[in-house]
């Protein structure tokens, strides 16, 4: 099928299309093998009336309605293959004269499409990038957390609990004086001063003594969960059974061996501090990246449209939908206890997703440009490597050609980075390492 590509404003184009009449005729035989399954003519079993019956009998016009869909759907896609076109919104379809057996059948399709990228410097840019080190205080921090993970709760012969302590507890809450669901518990372990209750709760219990009971008075915040108690004074009555302390282990080398793969807590520092140096390059390596791409997008140009800003919002609005069920919740619930409308989640969004639209144009525009491919085994290896993630997901539904098309895309882009990254000039501490690295190379070499 012939089709020609004119060019309109805001992005879309009018597809001029014509079908020949052998096209046509196919397309007449295909309605007609479509129809006849449907329609029941006495005197014929069903799919078995012949089409000059059908026709004499319904007229021809039965036919026109399917051939026309017919032909449009293949007409449309065929454009859209030919000309590299990416449709944003559902094609406005438009045909003057009406469709004839064997003859020649012309129709048109104006549609908006993503808009062009009008690329500009890309390679050989200079870009800050960080040379990250590992101070003492990394490492120490890195080992507190480690006294944390692995304290105990000991018992103490304080006379009064102080802040920081853990207090073990029985409390009875009261609203108006009556006892309310979820406001009772025995044996309860608090943390003092954690803010794992509603302001007032822990504040209140410092300076009792193992022992005593005491009338604990407090408000619910105004945002709390449960609407019944949001807002209101309660009174809980408390009774402190013991007072623990954490009790840190000793950072020595028996501990680094109780961890099982060091044999001394120097050695156990020694990794940390590599691991800690692993992380740090990642993270400069992925802003490098981030800045990177950031300076290509905007050395580009190309203007995004109202309708592919709201297709690409719903698009964030469904995964977040999706991401919620995951964890059964629902969007409806979060927008309640934020106070927030769609519309207004949507403005907060529309940043994000214009920023993210144009860096996928740009960097889909470089992935052209430069020729980039994917093969078959490199897409076969993604998929091997999101399976071991997801070892319940059926490895045949990740071949549907819609998850193939989004993993060869995803490729293709991180291709299209690394070519930036290879060609960019760092900037900064480690570009001077860099050089510093060159010079050497080039007194080896002398």
């Amino acid at each position: 099928m012939q089709s020609n590509l004119n060019k309109l404003e805001n992005n879309r184009v009018l597809l001029e299309m014509e079908a020949d009449p052998q096209e046509v005729t196919e397309a007449f035989n295909q309605a007609y093998k479509k129809m006849v399954n449907k329609i029941n003519v006495p005197g014929f079993r069903k799919g078995k009336v012949p089409r000059f019956m059908l026709e004499k009998q319904f007229g021809k016009e039965i036919l026109y309605q399917d051939a026309i869909e017919i032909l449009v759907s293949q007409g449309y896609y065929e454009a859209l293959i030919k000309h590299k076109l990416d449709p944003v919104d559902n094609p406005k379809i438009d045909f003057e004269d009406e469709i004839e057996d064997g003859k020649a059948f012309k129709f048109t399709a104006e549609v908006e499409v993503l808009p062009e990228v009008t690329l500009g410097e890309y390679k050989g840019l200079t870009v800050e990038k960080d040379n990250p080190k590992v101070t003492d205080e990394d490492v120490d921090n890195e080992l507190k957390l480690l006294q944390e993970r692995h304290a105990e709760l000991v018992g103490s012969d304080k006379k009064i609990v102080e802040n920081g302590d853990f207090a073990i507890i029985d409390f009875d809450g009261y609203l108006d004086g009556k006892p309310f669901p979820g406001g009772t518990a025995q044996g309860y372990t608090v943390e003092i001063g954690a803010g794992g209750f509603i302001p007032g709760f822990e504040e209140g219990m410092i300076g009792m003594a193992p022992g005593e009971e005491k009338d604990v008075e407090v408000t619910f915040p105004e945002d709390y969960h449960q609407p019944d108690l949001a807002g209101k004074d309660v009174v809980f009555k408390i009774k402190l059974h013991e007072i623990k302390v954490k009790e840190l282990p000793v950072l020595d080398d028996e501990f680094a061996k109780s961890l099982g793969r060091f044999e001394s807590i120097e050695e156990y520092k020694e990794d940390i501090k590599k691991q800690i140096q692993e992380y740090k390059e990642q993270e400069a390596n992925k802003a490098f990246e981030n800045a990177l791409v950031k300076k290509v997008v905007e050395n580009s140009s190309l203007e995004l449209t109202d309708t592919l800003i709201k297709r690409e919002l719903e698009r964030s609005i469904h995964n977040i939908e999706h991401d919620f069920a995951g964890r059964g919740l629902k969007l409806e619930e979060y927008l309640d206890s934020t106070n927030q409308s769609m519309e207004e989640l949507q403005e907060e969004l529309r940043p994000r997703v214009e920023e993210n639209l144009k860096t996928d144009l740009v960097l889909s525009a470089i992935v052209e440009r430069e020729g980039i491919t994917v093969s078959e085994e490199e897409i076969n290896k993604r998929l091997e490597y999101i399976l071991q993630y997801y070892p319940s997901t059926n490895k045949e539904e990740m071949q549907n050609p819609s998850v193939i098309a989004g993993i060869n895309a995803s490729l293709e882009k991180e291709k299209a980075i690394k070519l930036l990254v290879d060609s960019t000039k760092p900037e900064g501490e480690t570009a001077e390492i860099i050089k510093d690295e060159e010079k050497v190379e080039e007194v080896k070499e002398e």
